[in-house]
């Protein structure tokens, strides 16, 4: 149900399993999930999981379906560009909420339409005995192809173990499976490191150059405030775009880092929330809330993250609010309330969308951009946030501690120097083509670093991408931002261009 939430109301003023069987799945209706005409009804509920996922029925899937027996060809039934993402709820401290320790969702493509979702793991390559079955689904033709579509969600899993899998599937004896892959579970404690990088739609040189410093950074996940591609609705760009960090280039025999390393992605503006982009990536998300997969939260080690789509409450005007952002903004505060009250577990938390709340760059005046800040910075003064990350400004810029303008998101916020506030991140310079700054600095803004882009460098600015590193421990928060050096074949030849260590508040 979609209602305005009390708390919306209230701040109008503000911003005038290793388990092996089938899943479930309710039956479709209309269509009967075959394709030939409306909407379907479709929910999947893993085996050995707490929660139930229901793509929206206005995104239009077809054929969608559980994973069978059918026949599945061995060339076009081939999976493709896997990629591991998460799955779980988005209601902190409930039942079934998401769990990077515990559990993963894998999700291909193949050329052809056929129902084989399944994925056999386990601890060594030669013994993956457990099997999880998920289901299929055809994304329409827009402006790429039409997209076939496989993924399974698994529960259960050891926190911090390496596991190897394949996924496919189709009749006993002739079943059709990709090349092994391998990942890790997330760890519940200890240092984490997590990447954030953002915006990647232009050149995917770079954002390939930006997976190998992950690789080699061993990072635990990986989360992108908004912009793979240029066009959320031209499938061929994802291909693209995933092909580049699916086989490593230095040695086509092994991977990068799809598949190997859990990423989370946030749709940006670019996204546009189209069909593919909530095809393309699994993002936790549950049939209890509305609008799914347009935020997210999970707890990392010592840190609690939340992830917005801020397309809706960019449309905020005045009293104006649609009901989509009401939706999304009476989670947050749910969310935000439940992560402040548990920061004995988990003492810091970070926020990331798209829109760069705080910037000096192209964007900083843009009204989408004034109003996104209007609805998101009161909470986060509220809440505590004590980092966010937003991209859409190709540049990087750190702000100093903030506390905004809770009566008019138009004049400058409160400056706080060596206060416990929040301090917002624009890294946005993962293939982008570079922006500068549009105008003078802001007493906000602390550090800023621009970049060339594309395959050179400048001397004012001699870097042609950008990407940060998280590395938090029980007692501290360590963000390292760098600039990639152009022929830098490894992170330690980047230059370290920005740090700041967060402690609990």
């Amino acid at each position: 149900m979609r209602r305005a939430s009390s708390v919306l109301l209230s701040l109008l003023p503000l911003f005038a399993l290793a388990c092996n069987g089938q899943s479930s799945a309710a039956p479709p209706d209309d269509d009967g999930g075959t394709g030939d005409g409306g909407p379907t009804t479709f929910l999947y509920t893993p085996k050995g999981c707490s929660y139930s996922f229901e793509p929206q029925a206005s995104l239009g899937f077809k054929n969608l379906a559980l994973d069978d027996t059918g026949a599945v060809s061995a060339t076009n039934g081939v999976p493709q560009r896997v990629r591991l993402g998460l799955g779980g709820g988005v209601a902190k401290g409930k039942p079934g909420y998401a769990d990077p320790t515990t559990t993963a969702a894998f999700t291909w493509e193949t050329a052809e339409a056929n129902h084989a979702a399944k994925v056999r793991f386990g601890t060594s390559a030669s013994a993956m005995t457990s099997t999880q079955s998920g289901y299929a689904w055809t994304v329409p033709a827009s402006i790429g192809p039409a997209t076939n579509l496989h993924e399974v969600h698994v529960c259960g899993l050891t926190p911090g173990t390496t596991y190897y899998y394949q996924v496919g599937g189709g009749p006993s004896g002739s079943e059709v499976w990709s090349a092994t892959q391998s990942f890790t579970t997330l760890p519940t404690s200890g240092t984490i490191k997590i990447g954030i990088f953002g915006d990647a739609r232009d050149n995917d040189t770079v954002w390939q150059i930006v997976h190998q410093r992950m690789k080699e950074l061993a990072v635990d996940i990986m989360l992108v405030p908004g912009d793979v591609v240029d066009l959320g609705a031209d499938e061929g760009q994802y291909q693209n775009w995933l092909d580049s960090i699916w086989k490593d280039p230095k040695n086509p025999g092994q991977f990068l880092t799809l598949g190997q390393q859990l990423i989370v992605p946030i749709d940006g503006n670019h996204e546009n929330d189209s069909v593919q982009s909530f095809a393309n990536w699994a993002i936790p998300s549950d049939s209890q809330h509305p609008h799914p997969e347009t935020y997210a939260s999970l707890d990392v080690g010592s840190v609690h993250f939340v992830l917005i789509d801020d397309l809706y409450v960019s449309q905020i005007v005045g009293k104006s609010v649609p009901t989509e952002a009401a939706d999304q903004l009476t989670w947050l505060n749910a969310d935000l309330t439940a992560a402040d009250a548990d920061r004995t577990a988990h003492p810091f938390i970070v926020a990331l969308s798209h829109r760069g709340l705080y910037s000096t760059s192209l964007h900083s005046a843009d009204g989408d951009v004034i109003a996104t800040r209007g609805a998101l910075a009161p909470l986060y003064d509220k809440y505590k946030v004590d980092l966010a990350f937003n991209g859409h400004d190709h540049e990087y810029e750190r702000s100093y501690p903030l506390h905004a303008n809770t009566t008019d998101p138009t004049k400058a916020p409160t400056v706080g120097m060596g206060m416990p506030w929040t301090q917002y991140i624009i890294n946005a310079g993962a293939g982008a083509d570079p922006y500068g700054l549009q105008g003078s600095v802001q007493p906000y803004s602390a550090k800023q670093q621009y970049f060339c882009g594309k395959a050179t460098a400048c001397a004012q600015y001699p870097y042609i991408g950008l990407y940060s590193v998280l590395t938090a421990t029980s007692s501290s928060l360590t963000m390292d931002a760098y600039g990639i050096v152009p022929g830098a074949t490894t992170y330690m030849s980047d230059t370290k261009i920005d740090t700041v260590t967060v402690n609990p508040q």
